[in-house]
């Protein structure tokens, strides 16, 4: 969506946490694109070894990015949003 022109805002692992940073970047007017990395290892290992001795919630991580002009503004807010205490 934004090419080079961007910076990553969030990376982790929270799908609750992804929810509350897409939401404060919509209703702020933020555009931001995020993708999904499926950690979980589809390749060989995986295929003989099973998911077993995985933890299940690291098996995919989120990434959010912003247009580098809205970096500062955007990670503040998600800084807010993610350590408040509700």
């Amino acid at each position: 969506m934004f090419g080079f022109n961007k910076e990553e805002v969030y990376m982790g692992y929270s799908l609750n946490d992804l929810a509350k940073v897409r939401d404060v970047l919509q209703c702020n007017k933020i555009p931001y694109s995020y993708k999904v990395m499926n950690l979980g290892g589809r390749g060989l290992a995986r295929g003989h070894h099973g998911s077993f001795g995985l933890n299940m919630d690291y098996e995919r991580q989120y990434i959010v990015s912003v247009k580098k002009r809205d970096y500062e503004k955007a990670s503040y807010l998600v800084n807010g949003v993610l350590h408040s205490n509700n």
